[in-house]
C-alpha cells in the first residue's frame, strides 16, 4: 500500500511540473517574464527538471539578469550533460552579451554531443562567416554535409556579372560547398586582379537544408583619380604607374611603369589576359626596357675590382603561363628573349651584346593549411645557346614560406621562410642571384639594398645562396576605405625580423659573403592581394643601416 501511494504521488509531482512548466511557457509568449521566473523557480524548489532550468534561464536573459541566466543555464547543463539544449541557449546568451568566443565554445560542446545538430552547425558557421573565417565556417557546415548549394549568385545576381567569374568557380549547384573548392574560386579569381576584393557568402534558401552561394567580387576602377595616384604613388622611388583594368569587361589588365632614376631607368608594360579554358589560364604578355647602370666593386674578386663599372641596356620580351587547378597547387611556364647590349671590362658577366633566351617552370604547393601553413616554391631556369640566344646556363629556386598562428585571435603570427638558389654556367650579370631591398622583391635581405648610390651591386650577390627570413608581427588595426584608390582597406601590422643569408659563385667573379644577419623591425601596411612594408634593418656584419620602403605580393 505505501509503495502505490508513492508511486501515485510522484505520478501527481510530475504532473503538477509539467503543468507549470506549460505555465511558465504561456506566460513567456505573452511577455509575462515575471510571472514565468516566479512559477519556475517554485517547480526548481520542489524538483530540479531540464526544462525548468531551460526555461528559467531563458526569462532571466528576457528580463537581463544576465549573471542569474548565466549561472541557472550553466547549472542546467552541468546537471544534464547530455541535453544539448542549454549548450544552444548558452550560445544565444552569449551573443547576446556579445561574447563570440564563449558561444562558439558552446557550439562545438553542442556538436560534440551531436554532430547532425544543425542549428549549432548553423550558427557556428554564421558567426565563424561575420568574422571572416570562411574555413571554420565551412568545416563546421561540412561536419554535418553541408551546406547544399541550391545556386550560385555573382553579387547577389542570378547572372555572372564577368565571365572570368563563371570559370573561376570551382563548385557547382546541388553539391557540398568545401573549404578547397571555395579557396580553389577565390585563388583564380584574385589570381586575374580584376579584383580589390572576393568573399563568399552562404545564405538559407525556401528549401529546407539548401543554401544560395554568393560570390562578392569588388572590380577595380578607372577613374581619372586612380590613374593620377598611379602615377604619383611611386615618386620616392622615382617611379611612374599605369593601369588600365578589366578592358572593355574582357578581363584583360595593362600595366606599365616607368621609372625616370638617371642610373636605374627602367620601362615595363604588361598584358594580363585569361583565356577560358576549365578553372582558367593566366596569361602574361610583356615587354620590359633597362638602362642601367653597375658598379660591383664591393663584391668582386679584388683582381677584378679595376674593371668593376658596367652598363646594362637591354629589351626583353616575354610570355608565362599559369594555371591554378587547385588552390594548393599553383602550375606555370615561361620564355623570356633578351636583346642585350652591355659594356664594360669583364667578359665573364656578359658585358657585351650577347642575347639571352631563357626559359622557366614554376610550382606553387601548400602542403598544409591549418594552424600552421606552409607553401612550397620550386622554380627551374635554363638558356640554351642551341636553341636561341647567346648563353648557355641553367638553374634552380627553392623556397619554403611558413606561418604559424600564435594567438586564438588570430592576431599574431610567426612567419619564416628559407631560400636557396643554385646556377650552372656563365652568367650574364643580370641573371646572377642579388639579395636586398628593391622596390620589386625577389631575395629580400632587410638590412641591404640592392642598389647605392643610383647604381646596382650593393648587395651580396652570387651564383648560388641561401636565404633565411624570420617575422613576428601583430595585428595593430583594420583602416575600412570604402574602395578608395581601389582600395577596400588597409590593415596595419608591426613586425620584428631577423635575416640571415650567405652567397657564393661558381664562377668565380664575385667573392662568397660572409654569413649575414640582419634584424630590425617596421610596419605592414596590407590590402587583400599586396603589402606596403616600411622597415629599419640594421646588418649586424657591416653595421650599416636601411629605412627603406617596399610592395610585395602577400602570400598569407
Amino acid at each position: 500500500m505505501k509503495a502505490i501511494s508513492a508511486v501515485f504521488l510522484l505520478l501527481f509531482a510530475a504532473h503538477v511540473a509539467f503543468a507549470q512548466i506549460d505555465e511558465a511557457r504561456d506566460a513567456i509568449d505573452r511577455g509575462e517574464y515575471v510571472r514565468a521566473a516566479n512559477i519556475l523557480a517554485e517547480t526548481l524548489s520542489r524538483g530540479p527538471s531540464a526544462d525548468a532550468y531551460l526555461y528559467l534561464g531563458i526569462t532571466y536573459t528576457a528580463l537581463k539578469e544576465y549573471q542569474k541566466a548565466e549561472d541557472t543555464l550553466k547549472e542546467g547543463s552541468e546537471r544534464y550533460p547530455q541535453d544539448l539544449r542549454f549548450h544552444n541557449q548558452l550560445a544565444d546568451f552569449y551573443l547576446i552579451n556579445n561574447d563570440r568566443e564563449a558561444a562558439k565554445s558552446e557550439l562545438r560542446r553542442s556538436l560534440f554531443i551531436d554532430p547532425n545538430n544543425n542549428y549549432a552547425s548553423d550558427l557556428l558557421a554564421t558567426i565563424n562567416m561575420s568574422e571572416g573565417a570562411v574555413q571554420a565556417a565551412l568545416q563546421s557546415w561540412n561536419k554535418s554535409g553541408r551546406p547544399v548549394i541550391n545556386d550560385i549568385l555573382h553579387n547577389y545576381y542570378l547572372t555572372f556579372g564577368l565571365w572570368v567569374v563563371r570559370d573561376a568557380v570551382a563548385f557547382h549547384p546541388s553539391g557540398v560547398l568545401r573549404y578547397a573548392e571555395w579557396k580553389t574560386t577565390e585563388s583564380r579569381l584574385l589570381e586575374t586582379e580584376n579584383f580589390i576584393n572576393v568573399g563568399l557568402e552562404v545564405a538559407p534558401t525556401r528549401v529546407p537544408d539548401q543554401y544560395n552561394a554568393i560570390v562578392r567580387t569588388t572590380t577595380r576602377a578607372n577613374s581619372w583619380t586612380d590613374f593620377l595616384f598611379g602615377v604619383i604613388k611611386g615618386a620616392p622611388v622615382q617611379t611612374s604607374y599605369v593601369d588600365v583594368w578589366n578592358i572593355a569587361n574582357s578581363g584583360i589588365n595593362f600595366n606599365g611603369n616607368y621609372r625616370w632614376d638617371t642610373n636605374r631607368r627602367r620601362l615595363e608594360g604588361r598584358l594580363k589576359v585569361p583565356i577560358p579554358w576549365p578553372g582558367l589560364l593566366h596569361l602574361e604578355l610583356g615587354n620590359s626596357w633597362r638602362a642601367e647602370r653597375w658598379d660591383v666593386s664591393s663584391k668582386v674578386r679584388p683582381e677584378l675590382r679595376r674593371n668593376s663599372l658596367l652598363d646594362y641596356k637591354a629589351n626583353a620580351l616575354r610570355v608565362h603561363i599559369k594555371h591554378i587547378p587547385h588552390y594548393r597547387v599553383e602550375l606555370g611556364a615561361g620564355f623570356e628573349y633578351r636583346n642585350r647590349a652591355a659594356k664594360g671590362n669583364l667578359p665573364q658577366l656578359f658585358t657585351d651584346s650577347r642575347n639571352t633566351g631563357r626559359f622557366n617552370a614554376e610550382v606553387n604547393l601548400q602542403l598544409i593549411d591549418r594552424q600552421y601553413q606552409n607553401r612550397l616554391h620550386l622554380e627551374g631556369f635554363a638558356a640554351r645557346r642551341g636553341l636561341i640566344g647567346d648563353s648557355n646556363f641553367s638553374g634552380g629556386i627553392a623556397e619554403l614560406n611558413n606561418r604559424i598562428t600564435l594567438s586564438q585571435d588570430m592576431r599574431t603570427n610567426l612567419d619564416w621562410t628559407i631560400k636557396t638558389g643554385t646556377s650552372r654556367g656563365s652568367l650574364p650579370i643580370e641573371d646572377y642571384f642579388l639579395l636586398g631591398l628593391d622596390t620589386t622583391q625577389i631575395n629580400v635581405l632587410r638590412g641591404h639594398t640592392a642598389a647605392e648610390h643610383g647604381h646596382y651591386g650593393n648587395g651580396p650577390i652570387g651564383s648560388d645562396f641561401a636565404l633565411v627570413n624570420t617575422d613576428l608581427e601583430r595585428h595593430l588595426a583594420t583602416i575600412p576605405l570604402f574602395n578608395i584608390l581601389n582600395l577596400p582597406f588597409v590593415t596595419v601590422k608591426w613586425n620584428l625580423f631577423l635575416d640571415g643569408a650567405k652567397t657564393w659563385d661558381r664562377n668565380r667573379v664575385f667573392q662568397p659573403s660572409r654569413l649575414l644577419l640582419d634584424t630590425g623591425g617596421g610596419l605592414r601596411f596590407q590590402t587583400p592581394t599586396h603589402s606596403f612594408n616600411l622597415v629599419y634593418g640594421r646588418s649586424l656584419r657591416e653595421g650599416k643601416n636601411v629605412l627603406y620602403g617596399y610592395v610585395e605580393r602577400r602570400l598569407w
